[in-house]
């Protein structure tokens, strides 16, 4: 389920997040490079602010956001009437791609300026911050928060329709509309934001919010040809910020080029590390960059077990140190998914981690997951598995209120996974055709939910383990029909690969 924890890397563990811890307030020299020269924004600032203000601006745009925070607070400093610099700081509280809002963080930075909205627009020096501040006060109003996504949507294309030369009001608009996609990705969303940005790639092709949210449009297997341009620049544009090295490899991953992948992923992870070194703290084998690298080792056939066993020293040392929240992030997370996926690939099933039966809640669907797939064969080994699933699921349920009540796609993604568990144990206790029929329903069920980008957001896809059980009762046509709707699912897989090779050479 460490596909449903790219969930909660994203949700709770965004490694940007995870570097900064003990950042100073001096300016960062691991993050000199940023894009900021390609920040046009024209504003209101003074000498002194204006720098730093556009710094921000270009970590907003990398979802660097509490560096980005960092920024527009010195831009505050700077110029204390400058409204644009606590417009920056509310929005670095805003990470909509990845479910996760703190709005009351965000209310806070704009209640510096003013306590309410009409005392904080009378702040505005120009009409357009005037819009600027009526977009994120619409972001942060009333109402759910799908219902204020849609809200600013309709500011931002109001905005941009005014401003239609304006790159950031481009650029926002564009991200505005990615985010109003609830529930996992619609195509058509997708393509009707990839159509705004589009534009401003036109004219500004190394802005980094341009180039970002372009491959964030694209990041599918279908889209992902188009996204090439931007991948072949963004990390040229940004090579100090670890999110946008790692943005490349979504269109790398889209087209199963792991060995892009792969080196996209290890230069990511080199930048976080630097600034954890700059931190006082060493190096991490953990978090979401990793978890991709290991993902695009294992689809390589190449060994990812000295990584996965360096996280797990980490994941150790976090159990160790006592905090935690229900869900589980952290090390505890990462590893979790990547010794699953490292079972799945190799057959080499890591134990559970000791002391994890306090909360990490994700961790331990994982290892439950894990354990009913190691076991398939014997009947006792899925029925224990799987009850430990479904009770994980309720709490899991239960805890995404209470942590991450914004989150839209764990749930369907776990019930695909029970369900491949229904259908496992009724194979194993002998119902081989009826646990088949399971199966298929099963995976039609995994190709009909909006997808994620990055690695499968099940352990294992249903149509790989129907593939493998078509072969193994001798359905060899049936099989590799099985393998291509996988590859359709989760392309370049390795496991899929080689089955609908042996699948096509049975059937010779």
């Amino acid at each position: 389920m460490k596909n449903l924890l790219l969930a909660s890397a994203a949700l709770m563990m965004a490694p940007a997040a995870m570097a900064h811890s003990g950042h100073s307030e001096d300016t960062d020299t691991t993050l000199e490079r940023v894009g900021t020269e390609y920040m046009v924004m024209q504003s209101s600032a003074n000498e002194a602010a204006a720098q730093p203000f556009l710094r921000g601006l270009a970590l907003l745009h990398n979802f660097e956001y509490d560096f980005a925070a960092e920024e527009f607070r010195r831009a505050q400093a700077a110029d204390p009437a400058f409204v644009m610099a606590y417009w920056g700081e509310a929005m670095s509280h805003n990470h909509s791609l990845w479910d996760d809002q703190d709005r009351d963080a965000a209310l806070a930075a704009l209640g510096k300026l003013g306590a309410t909205a009409a005392d904080r627009a009378a702040r505005a020096r120009n009409p357009q911050e005037a819009r600027w501040l009526a977009a994120v006060e619409t972001l942060y109003g009333a109402g759910t928060k799908e219902e204020r996504d849609l809200a600013y949507m309709a500011d931002m294309r109001a905005m941009l329709a005014s401003y239609p030369d304006d790159i950031d009001v481009r650029a926002f608009t564009g991200l505005a509309i990615l985010a109003s996609s609830h529930g996992g990705r619609q195509l058509p969303i997708y393509m009707d934001a990839a159509g705004v940005l589009e534009a401003g790639f036109m004219t500004h092709e190394m802005h980094p919010g341009i180039l970002h949210y372009l491959i964030h449009s694209y990041d599918d297997p279908v889209h992902a040809p188009l996204g090439r341009r931007m991948a072949a620049r963004y990390s040229v544009v940004a090579p100090d910020a670890g999110h946008a090295q790692h943005m490349v490899s979504h269109i790398f991953h889209a087209l199963a080029d792991w060995e892009a992948t792969e080196k996209a992923n290890i230069n990511a992870d080199a930048v976080v590390d630097r600034q954890r070194e700059a931190s006082g703290r060493g190096p991490s084998s953990c978090g979401h960059y990793n978890e991709w690298l290991a993902y695009s080792l294992l689809q390589q056939g190449k060994d990812a077990s000295g990584l996965i066993a360096e996280c797990r020293v980490q994941a150790e040392a976090q159990i160790a140190g006592g905090a935690r929240n229900q869900l589980g992030s952290g090390p505890v997370a990462s590893y979790s998914g990547m010794a699953m996926w490292n079972g799945v690939a190799t057959g080499d099933w890591a134990e559970p981690l000791d002391g994890i039966g306090d909360g990490f809640l994700l961790a331990r669907f994982d290892f439950a997951y894990s354990r009913l797939l190691a076991g398939a064969a014997r009947p006792a080994n899925v029925t224990a598995a799987l009850a430990d699933m479904k009770a994980l699921a309720g709490q899991i349920d239960a805890a995404l209120t209470q942590e991450s009540p914004y989150d839209t796609w764990i749930r369907p993604w776990m019930e695909r996974q029970l369900a491949q568990g229904d259908a496992l144990l009724a194979i194993a206790q002998g119902r081989t055709d009826e646990g088949i029929d399971m199966l298929r329903a099963a995976s039609r069920a995994e190709s009909a939910t909006p997808v994620v980008y990055g690695p499968p957001p099940v352990g294992k896809p249903g149509w790989e383990i129907l593939g493998e059980h078509l072969a193994a009762s001798g359905r060899h046509a049936e099989a590799a029909a099985a393998f291509r709707e996988a590859l359709a699912f989760a392309p370049g897989r390795k496991l899929s690969i080689d089955g609908l090779e042996r699948a096509q050479a049975s059937m010779r």
